[in-house]
This record gives structure tokens, C-alpha cells and sequence, in this order.
């Protein structure tokens, strides 16, 4: 194993604690509508729906630039 990381790596593992940390604040959110006796469950749900939207947003743009970076390591390689 290297001993260290590029400032790449560096970059793409605090984007991805960025995105834990608003997943567990999404977390405490949920847990805290869930105590709420007025809260309107139409509501909730459609808030959750734009939410998961942007989540597959979020996660296809992760999924495209790893594969870009992977084809343009091998295509470097292959010179």
C-alpha cells in the first residue's frame, strides 16, 4: 500500500465525508419528523422524493468521473 495519497484521493475522500455527514444529518432529521405528531406524511414524502432525486444526481456524476478517471489512467498507461 502507498504510504501516502494524491491530493486527488485526498479530494474525493472529503467529498465523500462531506456526503456522510448530510446523509447522517438527513438521518437525525428523518428521526426527528418521525417524532412529530404534525407532521403531514404527504408532505414528508414528496420532500424526500426531491431529495433522493438529487441523491441519484449526486451519485451518477460520482459513478461518470471515477470511470473517467479509471479509462484516462489506462488510456495513459497504453502511451
Amino acid at each position: 500500500m502507498s504510504e501516502g495519497i494524491s491530493s486527488l484521493q485526498r479530494s474525493i475522500l472529503d467529498k465523500y465525508r462531506t456526503l456522510a455527514d448530510c446523509l447522517h444529518e438527513l438521518d437525525d432529521t428523518i428521526l426527528q419528523l418521525n417524532k412529530d405528531k404534525d407532521t403531514n406524511p404527504e408532505q414528508v414524502l414528496s420532500l424526500l422524493r426531491e431529495i433522493e432525486i438529487k441523491i441519484a444526481l449526486v451519485s451518477t456524476l460520482m459513478k461518470g468521473s471515477v470511470y473517467s478517471l479509471v479509462l484516462q489512467r489506462s488510456m495513459n498507461q497504453l502511451e
